[in-house]
């Protein structure tokens, strides 16, 4: 930063392509990379999407029970036929199996900070880490990432960072995702509209071995496009026209830490690099910035809101200095 202490700047540290100069990486993304579906308490095939601004992403496509229509009612008799034993009342107080946010058979756990402000972008330098991963029963995530967001309720969005989840990945180790919504519907993981530029990172990249490194990343609006730039090189973009004309600029920049599970309390998922903050060995964001496009500028600020945490001795996030946060936990 300058020395006003105002202005983001990065020295960029590139990693060695993995395509000659002139390529880039041509990737099809898994075949279940798309939003999770479930019915009947059933888990999908891919990790959910949650974002602390908007309820997790949920089925839309998925009839709920009330809504199959008229064919298929039952008489009351006919399906529990002639009962002499009163069913027994269910506990007074039963435990919850989720102290986030509950949608569909997964809890949502965040460690999240938020700046209001019309902005083009945003950005965040950030430790690349391997939290420790279990899900017992069905499937999750821990993931790391900044998110911009626009329209008139803030739900039109743009993320990247890096996620954990032996479930989807078949490993434990971080791996580059990018993901979008519009009008707050979450459209996948890891392409749909995504235009690959770099000829080092892409999506679904295994980055094991950034693990314990502090990377800068960010969106910026340029020229009609919302570009992601990760460890100081252009990832690449999602076109403007996803989203029609709605998302010509940010109104919101999000930076997170986020865990969903099914295994109840405790999660037991790690979230960062599964320390409570404030220390500093906790996992780390710091230069956290927004971006007036105009300047060429990621201007660090000191005005971010901080979530307070559903389950502080699970996860939880702290400030600890000038555009400096410190987030993660262990999640039991």
């Amino acid at each position: 930063m300058t020395s006003d202490g105002s202005v983001a700047t990065q020295t960029p540290s590139f990693g060695q392509p993995v395509c000659p100069d002139g390529q880039i990486p041509v990737f099809t993304p898994p075949a279940n990379s798309a939003l999770t579906i479930r019915q009947n308490g059933t888990p999908g095939n891919r990790p959910l999407k949650g974002n602390p601004l908007l309820q997790p992403q949920s089925s839309t496509s998925v009839p709920s029970p009330g809504q199959q229509g008229p064919a298929v009612f039952r008489e009351f008799s006919e399906v529990y036929g002639e009962r002499a034993r009163v069913p027994e009342k269910p506990p007074a107080n039963p435990s919850p199996n989720c102290q986030g946010k509950m949608d569909d058979g997964s809890c949502y756990y965040y460690g999240s900070a938020g700046l209001w402000r019309n902005v083009t972008g945003g950005g965040m330098t950030t430790s690349v880490n391997r939290p420790r991963y279990v899900e017992t029963k069905g499937q999750g995530h821990s993931l790391n990432e900044i998110a911009v967001q626009g329209g008139t309720k803030a739900d039109n969005i743009a993320e990247v960072g890096w996620i954990v989840s032996t479930d989807f990945n078949g490993d434990a180790d971080p791996h580059i995702f990018v993901f979008h919504w519009v009008d707050g519907i979450g459209k996948g993981y890891d392409g749909y509209g995504w235009v690959q530029f770099s000829n080092r990172y892409y999506p679904t990249q295994n980055i094991s071995a950034l693990v314990g490194r502090e990377i800068y990343v960010g969106y910026v609006l340029y020229k009609g496009n919302w570009w992601a730039w990760f460890d100081g090189d252009w990832l690449g973009y999602f076109p403007e026209s996803l989203w029609g004309t709605n998302f010509g600029t940010a109104t919101l920049v999000q930076w997170f830490g986020e865990v969903a599970t099914d295994n109840g309390v405790p999660p037991q998922i790690e979230m960062g690099d599964g320390k409570l903050p404030p220390p500093p060995t906790a996992a780390h964001m710091f230069n956290v910035c927004d971006v007036d496009v105009t300047a060429w500028t990621c201007f660090v600020r000191n005005d971010q809101q901080i979530s307070p945490p559903a389950a502080p001795k699970f996860y939880s996030i702290s400030q600890t200095g000038f555009g400096d946060l410190r987030y993660g936990g262990p999640g039991q």
